[in-house]
């Protein structure tokens, strides 16, 4: 897949969008989602330095089949499945993978030192109860009425961080 400065800016301009708005207000909008994965599709069935449909689609497939299983299962919103979906149209099948590997790495790295800022802040009880919904008596919140998870980070911003960091590494294979 040629990879260009073209393509590369339009994904970087998608994920600092998403990043901004899911740090803001929590959720990741359609109607920043779906143009983004339109808009996608069209470069890589239009463009000289398209990949053509079969990867875009590809792509989108993926990208969507990473989050959908955790969404289904409460973990995240279906803004992330979206917008992780629309970014696999713009980097195809493998690029999408590497960006997904080091954005969740990135997160998991995020979550641990929220945690451990929280803890040393607040103490361990504090957190806990903040973070893992456990309440007085220490039963878990499965005992409790179901609420809504808090989210510890927005996704799309270490999500943003780790698909920079893959564009950087794909600008440099392809025209390095």
């Amino acid at each position: 897949m040629h990879f260009g400065y073209d393509l590369a800016a339009c994904v970087a301009v998608f994920t600092a969008a998403c990043a901004v708005v899911d740090y803001r207000t929590k959720k990741i909008p359609n109607w920043l989602t779906v143009p983004a994965a339109a808009i996608g599709l069209a470069y890589h069935l239009l463009a000289p330095g398209g990949s053509g449909p079969l990867v875009a689609l590809g792509g989108f497939a993926i990208g969507f089949g990473l989050l959908i299983v955790p969404w289904l299962l409460g973990g995240g919103g279906m803004g992330d499945v979206k917008m992780l979906a629309a970014l696999g149209v713009w980097l195809g099948p493998l690029g999408i993978l590497a960006s997904f590997g080091l954005g969740a790495m990135l997160a998991a790295f995020g979550m641990i030192g929220v945690l451990i800022g929280s803890t040393f802040s607040d103490g361990f009880s504090a957190t806990r109860k903040r973070f893992a919904h456990a309440t007085a008596s220490g039963a878990s919140a499965a005992a409790t009425p179901p609420k809504k998870a808090r989210r510890v980070l927005p996704f799309a911003v270490p999500m943003a961080l780790g698909t920079w960091l893959v564009l950087g590494w794909m600008l440099l294979k392809s025209h390095g």
